[in-house]
């Protein structure tokens, strides 16, 4: 009679606990929440403003996109030789060995800055009311401040808020394309695959597919070349050869973090 009431008495609590939900585990997480989008800016490859787009998919995996904004130093370029520009009304710098001229007026969301060479680099700075520098920070350098800076020159240039003038005081004229073709790298002829290694795209790609493929967790410490001078994620071979691999791949590391897992 006792093991008769033991026996009972245990049925009873086992569905107590399944009504309360006492037996039953906590679902384990199984990727991220399908559904989102998030971004990530850094400054990256020594000269632009990069910028690391990230979706959830379906399956709780996600999918990146990698691309960056050329700066003033590249939008302001102009030719010395045509139109109404001059030595006068430009500032000439060298990069790579090769001279550039670029405005010496420029526009950034409606404030003037006036430039001048510094070393071998053209610095920006905001101009008095006479067109003379008055401002103590480099454009470029406001520019790539924080992230929220990069995220509103990154998206600010794409709707017109970078102009270039022939003189102080003069008409602000809208920069649309750089000598590469595009304000972006994606969609410009930026170091073009054939010409040296595999090319920008390629490389982009590179990152992209082995952040997909093996996930981000890894330190920096943990991407190296191996002996072909390809990087590799762990024992993920990427085939990128590009210099500033680990940069494109932090940033995807930044965006990727703002995923919610479900």
């Amino acid at each position: 009679m006792r093991t008769v009431i033991y026996t009972l008495m245990s049925v009873l609590v086992l569905f107590a606990l399944v009504g309360c939900g006492g037996t039953e585990e906590a679902a384990a997480p199984t990727g991220y929440a399908p559904g989102q989008t998030v971004e990530a800016y850094d400054y990256v490859h020594g000269g632009y403003v990069g910028k690391a787009e990230v979706s959830s998919t379906e399956d709780g995996n996600f999918e990146v996109t990698l691309n960056e904004a050329f700066l003033p130093h590249i939008l302001a370029e102009v030719d010395v030789e045509a139109g109404d520009w001059n030595d006068n009304n430009t500032v000439t710098y060298t990069s790579h060995g090769d001279q550039s001229h670029v405005a010496k007026y420029v526009v950034y969301n409606d404030t003037t800055y006036v430039g001048a060479t510094f070393g071998t680099s053209v610095v920006w700075v905001e101009a008095d009311e006479q067109g003379k520098p008055a401002g103590n920070t480099g454009l470029e350098m406001s520019i790539i401040r924080n992230e929220e800076t990069m995220s509103a020159y990154y998206n600010g240039i794409g709707n017109g808020a970078f102009q270039v003038m022939t003189e102080f005081g003069g008409t602000p004229q809208t920069v649309e394309t750089t000598s590469y073709g595009s304000l972006y790298k994606a969609d410009s002829q930026y170091w073009a695959e054939g010409g040296h290694g595999l090319g920008w795209t390629a490389n982009i790609e590179a990152v992209q597919n082995t952040a997909q493929k093996a996930g981000v967790s890894y330190s920096l410490d943990e991407i190296n070349k191996n002996s072909d001078d390809v990087w590799k994620v762990a024992d993920t071979v990427s085939g990128a050869t590009a210099s500033d691999f680990k940069e494109y791949f932090a940033l995807t590391q930044l965006a990727v973090s703002r995923l919610e897992r479900q």
